[in-house]
């Protein structure tokens, strides 16, 4: 029984992640197109079509903007909703009173569209505009924390996550438990893994606790799947988080209450010899 449930954890039964992340900067692909989403007082850096001159009117924030291939809006756009396609990659940042969405690359067949020439550019929000951000929900393969080398973006500061799976009980009452849970340090680095190796796709949300500090909170959640948890820190190989059969086992309500009555009858047992005279076995 145990080598066939090691068997259907490992490759037969899906589970959920679930990661509370306090940090400055992620990275994701999206799966699903950026759409609906009213962002107020948006300042958009997106590339020139044609011989548009570079506005003088700038963020109060001094952020990035290439001027030779970029340009800004000129002013801040009061209310926008801008659409930004599947397969296009992001890059988010935090700072206090500054949230940055770089657009790093935009399929193809958008080039010439107006989410074709937010390429290389950004999405920025400024000062009193994040108090309006609300919540920014996204789909996707989200990498959550830094780069190593990019010391200028903040990492995770602080976290928690979740791996919730079937026990074998559960499988009856078709009730998922928490598998294992753990805390994130400081400069984790993390994502969804498949079984391939590659990044598994989630749910992300992000929102913006105190806009005068430099962190987001995003809850991520990934697909039920057979993916699982890479964490990496500064300087180490990625650590590949999953859920143990034995732990299940031992989580299992079925196998609790076995282990009690079992457990108990062996109490009565020792108890009885005892009252006897007899020594105890062992």
């Amino acid at each position: 029984m145990v080598t066939a449930y090691w068997l259907a954890l490992h490759f037969v039964l899906g589970r959920t992640i679930v990661l509370d992340v306090e940090t400055g900067s992620l990275e994701i692909e999206l799966e699903a197109e950026l759409s609906g989403k009213a962002f107020r007082d948006l300042w958009i850096c997106s590339r020139r079509d044609g011989d548009q001159a570079e506005t003088e009117n700038r963020p109060a924030i001094p952020v990035g903007c290439p001027t030779r291939t970029h340009f800004f809006s000129d002013g801040a756009i009061p209310i926008a909703t801008p659409v930004i396609p599947l397969g296009s990659n992001l890059k988010i940042t935090s700072s206090p009173n500054l949230v940055r969405i770089d657009v790093e690359h935009v399929p193809e067949q958008y080039r010439g569209t107006d989410a074709g020439r937010l390429e290389g550019g950004a999405l920025i929000l400024t000062g009193d505009a994040l108090d309006a951000f609300g919540t920014l929900p996204l789909n996707g393969k989200v990498t959550l924390g830094a780069l190593f080398s990019e010391t200028d973006r903040l990492s995770t500061i602080t976290g928690r996550y979740q791996i919730r799976g079937w026990t074998p009980w559960g499988l009856l009452d078709w009730d998922m438990r928490v598998l294992r849970e753990g805390d994130l340090l400081a400069g984790a680095r993390t994502r969804f893994v498949s079984g391939q190796g590659d990044t598994a796709t989630g749910q992300i949300v992000v929102t913006l606790p105190d806009p005068a500090t430099p962190l987001m909170r995003v809850t991520a959640i990934s697909d039920h799947s057979l993916s699982n948890l890479g964490i990496q820190y500064y300087f180490t190989d990625e650590v590949i988080v999953r859920p143990s059969p034995i732990e299940a086992l031992i989580l299992d309500p079925f196998v609790q209450l076995a282990l009690t009555f079992f457990g108990a009858i062996a109490g009565y047992g020792w108890l009885k010899n005892l009252s006897n005279g007899n020594e105890p076995p062992g």
